[in-house]
């Protein structure tokens, strides 16, 4: 009995042990988590949003051209009598892009996308001591302007990685509005980006040692490619919607037809 007793005793006292060691534990993630969101929510995502409208509706532009100039070469129209310029054409284009709009305006232009993202980055690369460092750091007047010069740095990188590769193009009728606003937002961060941090010591101590340079190597490759890979499955689901209305461009090529003959 004695024996048995000695036992439960242990195995009371290992259960104690065992929650407390689960409780301490919930809580350092709970409040990591909290200090992830701060973090989170201090970032600007304007740049980025920008980036995607024009990406996503060019996408979407693009691919509805294509589809539009196959099904006139399929119906034997030559680039006379169907071309961007023709009203039959435009009257297709309206009727594929439709959706599209709201498509950007629910899924891009909402800029929770981009701190969800760099939440996760967040909270994958530091522990909760270093997440509420630099959330705090990013309230501090240096530090609100080192935000935006990282910021700044993601969004210029992944503009360069579009416009290098093609995939974000100048001059894309039907983008324009969008265009417009994407320069408006680069020129103000451009200037925003420009700064003189040795009145700040607190920011120049960011920039040299952790959890700053581990945050900052995170925004510029993580960062920018979660950026990416977001935008990307947003065009591809641009591009499906357009395509599955391929069909609507035929009365209008049709109606070309029917005026030639």
């Amino acid at each position: 009995m004695k024996w048995k007793y000695l036992v439960s005793v242990a195995a009371i006292a290992y259960a104690c042990v065992a929650g407390a060691a689960t409780g301490d534990a919930g809580r350092e993630q709970a409040l990591k988590q909290e200090a992830v969101e701060r973090l989170a929510q201090s970032h600007d995502p304007a740049l980025s949003v920008g980036i995607g409208r024009v990406y996503v509706k060019q996408a979407a532009l693009l691919a509805a051209r294509e589809v539009l100039a196959e099904r006139g070469r399929a119906a034997g129209l030559d680039r006379v009598r169907w071309n961007p310029d023709t009203p039959q054409w435009q009257a297709a284009e309206r009727d594929l892009m439709h959706g599209i709009d709201d498509l950007v305006q629910q899924r891009v232009a909402d800029g929770a996308w981009v701190r969800q993202a760099w939440a996760a980055l967040a909270a994958q690369t530091l522990n909760g001591e270093e997440a509420d460092e630099v959330a705090v750091h990013f309230q501090s007047e240096g530090g609100q302007l080192q935000r935006r010069v990282i910021e700044w740095f993601v969004g210029e990188l992944t503009l360069q990685t579009y416009t290098f590769t093609d995939r974000l193009k100048y001059g894309v009728a039907g983008s324009e509005q969008e265009m417009r606003d994407l320069q408006e937002v680069t020129y103000e961060r451009i200037f925003h980006g420009i700064h003189d941090f040795t009145g700040y010591p607190n920011a120049v101590r960011f920039a040299s040692s952790d959890p700053g340079v581990k945050y900052f190597k995170m925004m510029v490759m993580q960062g920018v490619h979660a950026v990416h890979a977001y935008l990307e499955a947003c065009a591809e689901a641009a591009r499906e919607l357009v395509r599955g209305r391929a069909s609507l461009a035929d009365a209008h090529v049709a109606s070309v037809l029917g005026a030639g003959s």
